[in-house]
């Protein structure tokens, strides 16, 4: 059958039109689900470029980071905004840009710097950032209630290792592009919020280690496991141990708590007495005997069982409670950085370790003091920490961090290359090591500085209790550095000995222990002056018996034109070491002292 051309058309063009629509509409809905992709990537680009002058912002964020943060460390210091070309910023320790075309950061890396001081809210102005990692500073405060608002676009957030306190703030879910959330290593406390749970992309979440409480929440991600939580025991629910009850519970809605307790506790102990009458009526003498006995086993095997998680929960809050002064650093990194404490890397040995010289890959050096049977020397390890890592000047030794994994302990210091004054001054070596008197009053000097600052000059005054030429160190520049705070005390105003350790402290008399000090800085003044080792110096002439001269010093010194400077050095070190306490000089007068005595000064 034959059908017209005009019938034809009119057959197929409805057909075609059908088919050239479905084309554009799944044209259009490939569009749509791109578009749908793209632009929340476009709207966070739209954000960067939108802000008032993006390179300005960012210029400014760095800024004002460097300036609201103390930095000891000087770790900062490099950051310097004069610098007139392009990208920068992107040179700058700790930032990484989107590309060096630009300077636009993306990510703010400033881990184990020693940063002091409160959350930065200026990042803030950085708006194109991604990730932000202050892990192991000294971070404290609280966590912004509008950390959103500051860093809403991060993939990555890590405030770990610092003394961040207070609750975790529930705008913090607000952050919907995280995949990664540590917060582990703080004393943050409360409930963790439960919005958390609701982030999708989270994939790595950790809060061990605070003072947290309350149900862990439900999260997408199976890779968050118990591990995440550790250490918190008042946290419950899936993955850790069931919880017992909510507040919001059918039964606490209805009955009163009060009530409720108190007709339980009764009950229980009606329901105890009645089952041990019937024990006692119903059982021989010897399967009473057992289930006893028995009974009074499991009871102290517990006991044994929660003492022991309390040693290791007292354990783990010590360890915080150490992070507040000083970094904590890993095991692993320090074994690396000493390839496994080699001897090659050996530079020393003292009263409680061995001393290692350590290079780390950011090109710190470090000296790394490894403990000897760390069980006896726990207290030293704490002492050292609290007193030392909580005092900050020029003439005292940087202890920059600690370590304390499985049986080893290790105290980590900024690296003085010219070793102990003890060994300038009594060295075995072929050559000796030769110091000038006009550098030794000046070493003199500064050890007097620090010491008047610790018991007179901070607003909690210390005492040392063991200063020798053996803990004096020395730096590139040979300026002093007083070190060896194991046995040191903090005093209040009223002579009361405080501690800052997590052990008992001694209590003895203020006075007599600032004397002490005083005494022990005298025998390091004649070392200066004589030459001589501290035994040497009672069994060849005592200095005790007679008023100081010449003959006293050494004999390489005289003839310099300084003799009359080495006479009146002598004469304060004599002071120093005087028998009875009360009659020695305070060490703000043995300063004051030292001070004219290197300016050539004779104006008593």
């Amino acid at each position: 059958m034959l059908i017209s051309p005009l019938f034809q058309d009119l057959a197929i063009g409805p057909l075609k039109f059908m088919a050239k629509t479905n084309s554009t509409i799944r044209t259009f809905f490939l569009i749509c689900t791109y578009l749908g992709f793209l632009l929340p990537l476009l709207n966070r680009t739209c954000v960067c470029s939108a802000e008032e002058s993006g390179e300005e912002s960012d210029l400014y964020c760095l800024k004002s980071i460097k300036d609201s943060l103390e930095d000891p460390l000087n770790s900062l210091g490099s950051w310097d905004f004069n610098d007139a070309t392009v990208d920068f910023i992107c040179r700058l320790p700790g930032i990484e840009c989107w590309n060096a075309a630009e300077n636009k950061v993306i990510n703010i890396m400033l881990a184990n710097m020693g940063l002091i001081g409160e959350f930065p809210r200026s990042i803030r102005y950085c708006t194109c950032l991604t990730g932000l990692d202050l892990s192991g500073n000294k971070l404290y405060g609280t966590i912004p209630s509008d950390i959103s608002a500051i860093v809403g676009s991060v993939t990555t957030l890590d405030l770990s290792n610092n003394a961040f306190s207070g609750v975790i703030p529930p705008d913090i879910a607000n952050c919907q592009y995280l995949n990664v959330l540590k917060l582990d290593n703080n004393d943050l406390e409360g409930e963790i919020p439960s919005s958390i749970g609701h982030l999708l992309r989270l994939k790595m979440f950790s809060v061990a280690n605070n003072y947290l409480t309350g149900p862990v929440p439900t999260f997408v991600s199976e890779r968050i496991t118990a591990e995440s939580f550790a250490n918190n025991p008042d946290l419950c629910g899936k993955p850790l141990k069931e919880c017992e009850h909510y507040e919001d519970s059918w039964i606490w809605k209805h009955i009163d708590r009060a009530s409720f307790i108190k007709a339980f506790v009764v009950g229980w102990v009606l329901i105890q007495s009645l089952a041990l009458v019937y024990r006692l009526f119903q059982f021989p003498t010897k399967a009473i005997e057992k289930i006893v006995s028995l009974n009074i086993w499991k009871l102290r095997r517990k006991q044994l069982l929660i003492s022991g998680s309390e040693e290791n929960l007292s354990s783990q809050h010590k360890i915080l409670k150490l992070e507040k002064f000083v970094a904590r650093m890993s095991l692993k990194e320090l074994q690396n950085a000493t390839s496994d404490f080699s001897e090659d890397y050996l530079v020393g040995t003292g009263m409680l370790g061995k001393v290692y010289k350590a290079i780390l890959p950011n090109g710190w050096t470090l000296a790394i003091k490894k403990l000897n049977g760390w069980e006896d020397l726990e207290d030293e390890f704490v002492s050292e920490i609290t007193t030392l890592g909580g005092l900050k000047h020029q003439n005292l030794l940087p202890l920059i961090g600690f370590c304390s994994e499985k049986q080893e302990r290790l105290l980590v210091y900024k690296y003085m290359p010219n070793g102990s004054l003890h060994e300038w001054l009594h060295s075995n070596e072929g050559k000796p090591k030769i110091l000038e008197f006009p550098r030794r009053v000046k070493i003199a000097v500064g050890v007097a500085k620090g010491l008047a600052w610790l018991h007179h000059g901070y607003e909690l005054h210390v005492t040392h209790g063991s200063i020798s030429t053996r803990c004096i160190l020395l730096d590139q520049n040979l300026e002093p550095k007083i070190s060896n705070f194991w046995e040191a005390k903090v005093w209040s105003n009223n002579d009361t000995t405080l501690s800052w350790s997590l052990f008992p402290v001694a209590e003895y008399s203020g006075s007599g222990s600032y004397k002490q000090d005083i005494y022990c800085f005298g025998i390091v003044l004649l070392e200066l002056v004589t030459g001589k080792e501290p035994h040497e110096l009672t069994t060849s002439r005592n200095l005790f018996d007679h008023a100081p001269c010449l003959l006293d010093a050494d004999i390489d010194f005289l003839g310099k034109g300084v003799n009359d400077l080495i006479l009146r050095f002598l004469e304060l070190a004599c002071e120093c070491v005087k028998f009875f306490p009360n009659e020695r000089p305070t060490m703000l007068q043995v300063y004051d002292k030292l001070n004219k005595i290197s300016q050539g000064r004779n104006d008593d």
